[in-house]
């Protein structure tokens, strides 16, 4: 689990139906793994007012933000279901008002919702037109009011992206390096976006990794973990951070309690798991601990994960195997 753009993005909004109050309730108890009761205040703003997509799209939200955490696609007929009602009601709103810019957000965040789950189901083609056409009403309301901030971590994240992913085809010539354009977009969502700066703050910080710039993605965690110690969706990047910035303890440390939070869910199909102990394997090897690496290594080659996660794990697994192999030839 890496991103925490499906939980928050899901909050930039400002419903008018809906007090500030219950927002950020609903993203603070997210935030905190705290799955159950965030849906039940969810699904009470869909019964306060059932004609708005506020309550759909937030239940929607939820339900990828909890498959992102936990590696499952358990719940996508849930999401499907609930982003395909925000969107439907969106639209009907913007029938009867075209300037209506909420329900014009609404329509943008849904379809960026929607796109991502495509593409995580590899569905590819429908992935991209929901990507296109949700970058259109988003941009569309960043023309009318540049103060809306929360549109620009949409934005800024889609601009990023596409222009890390072309780097790596020099064939392309037409497609310009935006990185530095997208990165801004996200710091202006994290300063003045009305919800959107927890989201700003982790997607800055997987930003800050796949640039090379550690000790910045570290200042990005630790200002979300300073509201939030326990959550995942900010001890992830502090610890790959740590890892790559070669401060081994500190990153042993992260990822050590990732495990127990882990390993404490209902849900685990074992797929993080694996990857844990295999990135635990690996600090202790850095560190020499010739011992514990070998034991951490064992462990990740003993689980059996489920049946959903299978061909992923072994893939984590053959790494752990080739580490165990190098270890073999540092110590007898």
């Amino acid at each position: 689990m890496k991103w925490i753009a499906p939980l928050i993005i899901a909050s930039q909004l400002f419903a008018a139906q809906i007090p500030d109050h219950d927002i950020h309730r609903g993203i603070a108890l997210s935030l905190s793994g705290r799955y159950d009761a965030a849906l039940e205040l969810f699904n009470t703003l869909k019964r306060r007012d059932p004609s708005s997509p506020a309550g759909s799209f937030f239940c929607a939200a939820l339900w990828q933000t909890r498959m992102m955490d936990f590696e499952t696609r358990k719940w996508e007929p849930l999401f499907f279901d609930e982003i395909e009602r925000s969107e439907k009601l969106a639209r009907s709103r913007l029938k009867e008002k075209e300037d209506d810019l909420m329900a014009r957000f609404y329509l943008g965040a849904a379809l960026s919702y929607k796109s991502f789950q495509l593409a995580r189901s590899k569905r590819y083609g429908a992935a991209v037109r929901a990507a296109v056409i949700s970058l259109h009403e988003l941009g569309k309301i960043a023309r009318a009011d540049s103060s809306f901030c929360d549109v620009y971590l949409g934005i800024g994240s889609y601009i990023y992206w596409r222009s890390r992913l072309t780097r790596r085809f020099p064939k392309l010539p037409f497609i310009p390096d935006d990185r530095a354009s997208g990165i801004e977009m996200i710091e202006r969502a994290s300063e003045c976006g009305r919800y959107t700066g927890w989201a700003a703050l982790s997607n800055l910080a997987w930003i800050h990794i796949e640039e090379g710039e550690y000790n910045a993605a570290i200042d990005c965690a630790e200002k979300g973990l300073e509201l939030f110690p326990d959550s995942r969706f900010f001890l992830w990047p502090l610890g790959d951070a740590l890892f790559e910035a070669g401060r081994y303890p500190e990153a042993t440390e992260t990822y050590t309690i990732l495990l127990h939070s882990v390993m404490s869910e209902r849900e685990n199909n074992r797929y993080n798991e694996i990857t844990l102990l295999y990135k635990l394997a690996r600090c202790r090897a850095a560190m020499k601990q010739w011992t514990a690496a070998r034991s951490l290594c064992r462990r990740t080659l003993e689980i059996e994960a489920d049946d959903e996660v299978r061909a992923r794990s072994r893939e984590k697994q053959k790494e752990a195997r080739e580490l165990l192999s190098d270890l073999s030839e540092k110590e007898p």
